[in-house]
């Protein structure tokens, strides 16, 4: 986010955009042409993207209704009648049993969000998949806490025991019960690891084992559920159907998260090139490699990173590019927030980095107007500042309102300072919150700046990316002063 020379500049007014160059970056599969028929080709990306989401969330409905049905006809259908027409105990166990399909469905969508799975990432954008991951969470977690509940208290009112010896009879009797007992247990730790008062107390490392012990977590429900799920004993069906949809999630999950970044990095052989030092505690890494022109990537994209060196190599950290991508090297933009990040100043050029991504949809790709409102804070400005370029060099109004504590804290003040003396169709607005020397802007990005210096917002694409009680205050004055939700594109930290 960075502040402007002409903070008290007037408004811009495009007389005539620039001819589209033919080799725009916008266009991630070539050429695209000029004019309309560029626009055609963008337009037509998010009409398929918005068709995708559609079919994405009809696929996860259907699954329910056919998981559902499965269940329902096997408990109406049971060769003795309905068995939830039976009492109590029969009721519970129908509803266990409900309960643990439902469950492992649940575990298994986590697994797809969470799995950088292109064709999914493509259309709703991977943070948005997280923040799914997260809430989605919570379901499982209540799901995997009412099977053993409610299975447990059915059996106990079938044999007259307490519900604690129904239980110790479990684990002692049952067939492959312990080993669903350890893996309602991993689940467990790991449910209460990702809540949020936790997670922030945690070192990443610890945080990251944990989640790793999930997989052993799902092998050990998927046998107790082939074993002893009365479902999977009396449909075949069922049991091709679960069989088939483990494998699906398998393979997606090898294939993007393990072939694809092994893959990129035997063809391009991505390594250190140089540190660049832009603030007191942001750096600058630039990778480069082989045929980077043939690496497929995007101003306002991001990409999971590793180092391949000792101290480095075990963490995988998510960072956006913050320079627009010319086919030669690209640049990471670190701000130092941690034990990881703090450590990236230290690294030697010529250090090995696996690189899995491109990810994220929060591109130009997105913007259907002419005029744009880009409004960032603190180390946000990174794919704020890549998208700034691209767009401009498209012929775009660009308006970009960036906030930092200080002028200290501004990164990339020199770039776009060279930037806007580049391109007057750009414009940087620097708002600072605690320097009583700086003589432009002052306080914080809100509804009375926003319409000050962008009284047409209502008119343009809105791109965002801060802190995030920044953009949740930013997203309510976009809503009241008009801008229709399909025109705000935004991207959080944290994923």
């Amino acid at each position: 986010m960075n502040l402007s020379r002409r903070a008290g500049r007037g408004s811009f007014t495009l007389e005539k955009r620039p001819e589209i160059k033919d080799d725009d970056p916008c266009c991630k599969d070539g050429p695209c042409g000029r004019g309309s028929e560029h626009e055609g080709m963008k337009g037509s990306a998010i009409v398929s993207a918005r068709r995708m989401k559609v079919g994405g969330w009809l696929l996860l409905l259907t699954h329910i209704i056919l998981v559902c049905g499965f269940w329902l006809c096997d408990h109406i259908r049971s060769p003795s009648g309905s068995l939830l027409s039976k009492g109590a105990p029969e009721v519970l166990l129908a509803g266990g049993r409900l309960a643990a399909v439902l469950a492992v469905s649940g575990i298994l969508l986590q697994l797809m969000l969470i799995g950088r799975v292109k064709w999914l990432e493509r259309s709703f954008g991977l943070d948005k998949l997280i923040w799914v991951h997260h809430k989605n969470g919570l379901l499982v977690l209540g799901a995997l806490s009412a099977h053993p509940i409610l299975v447990t208290a059915g059996h106990a009112i079938k044999e007259r025991a307490s519900f604690w010896v129904q239980l110790k009879d479990f684990l002692a009797n049952w067939d492959a019960a312990p080993l669903a007992a350890a893996g309602w247990v991993l689940f467990s730790i790991l449910g209460a690891a990702s809540l949020a008062p936790v997670r922030r107390r945690m070192r990443y490392e610890h945080w990251y084992a944990i989640h790793l012990s999930a997989y052993a977590a799902i092998a050990l429900a998927f046998f107790h559920q082939t074993r002893l799920g009365r479902d999977f004993i009396r449909n075949q069906v069922l049991t091709a159907y679960w069989f088939g949809l483990h494998a699906f999630v398998a393979v997606n999950l090898i294939f993007f998260r393990l072939f694809t970044p092994a893959f990129l990095f035997w063809r391009h052989r991505f390594t250190v090139e140089r540190l660049e030092r832009e603030t007191d505690d942001v750096t600058s890494v630039v990778i480069r490699g082989r045929t980077l022109t043939n690496f497929r990537i995007q101003a306002g994209q991001f990409m999971f990173v590793r180092f391949w060196v000792k101290g480095f190599w075990w963490q995988s950290h998510p960072f956006s590019v913050s320079r627009q991508p010319d086919g030669s090297e690209i640049r990471l933009s670190i701000k130092s927030v941690g034990d990881f990040t703090a450590a990236i100043p230290r690294l030697a050029p010529g250090t090995p980095v696996l690189i899995d991504g491109p990810h994220g949809v929060f591109t130009a790709r997105q913007c259907q107007r002419e005029k744009i409102l880009m409004v960032a804070a603190g180390i946000g400005i990174t794919p704020i500042r890549a998208l700034a370029e691209e767009l401009a060099v498209g012929g775009r109004d660009v308006l970009v309102l960036y906030g930092n504590r200080n002028k200290a804290a501004i990164v990339f003040h020199k770039e776009l300072d060279e930037l806007e003396a580049t391109y007057p169709n750009l414009r940087v607005i620097h708002i600072l919150t605690h320097d009583p020397s700086w003589t432009g802007e002052k306080g914080r990005i809100d509804a009375e700046k926003i319409r000050r210096f962008a009284s047409d917002v209502a008119e343009r694409d809105v791109y965002l990316c801060g802190p995030r009680l920044m953009m949740k205050d930013v997203l309510k004055a976009l809503a009241a002063m008009g801008v229709p939700r399909s025109a705000i594109h935004w991207e959080r930290f944290s994923l």
